[in-house]
């Protein structure tokens, strides 16, 4: 049953491919990429130290990119395990990765970050900060699809992996905040 639901959740993908959405898709979806994530936790360790919010090496100015490398081990250990085929009813969009689909690390690390840099924000800033990032997630999650890599299960249970991580480690290394 979930593989008939995963299999028609892709065709209704496939079927809205455009030039546009083939070049949004295959760059928003870098914004669940190491590549970009890790520079950007750096840099918020960095950010924090100089606006006075913690100093550098402090539990909570190392709570996202800590955040990044539990979901991100985890769903590569996932991937390992399941050994999960990736999809090939379509053609996709851009190479496909060599690991395994089962779950989306991309998706797993984007909830991580940005559920995690929603965690940080003032509660002022709380609710817009939220949808936006919640925004930046769920394109995050649809651009694996769309670009034809993940089942959406793998993008389902990446996600929700990513969101454990951040409210686990939220409990575990900031629980006065």
């Amino acid at each position: 049953m979930l593989n008939v639901l995963d299999s028609h959740i892709l065709a209704i993908f496939h079927g809205l491919r455009t030039p546009y959405l083939d070049h949004f898709f295959a760059s928003v979806t870098w914004l669940g990429s190491l590549w970009l994530l890790v520079p950007l936790s750096v840099l918020s360790v960095i950010v924090m130290w100089r606006l006075g919010y913690a100093p550098a090496l402090s539990l909570h100015s190392m709570y996202l990119p800590a955040t990044l490398l539990l979901a991100s081990a985890l769903a590569f250990a996932l991937k390992a395990w399941f050994q999960r085929p990736r999809p090939a009813l379509f053609d996709t969009l851009t190479a496909l990765p060599m690991d395994s689909a089962f779950p989306s690390a991309h998706s797993a690390q984007a909830a991580a970050f940005f559920v995690a840099l929603w965690l940080l924000l003032p509660p002022t800033l709380r609710i817009g900060g939220g949808i936006i990032l919640a925004g930046v997630v769920i394109t995050v999650m649809m651009s694996r699809l769309y670009l034809q890599v993940h089942w959406p299960s793998d993008v389902l249970v990446g996600a929700l992996l990513g969101i454990a991580s951040a409210l686990l480690l939220r409990v575990m290394l900031l629980p006065k905040v």
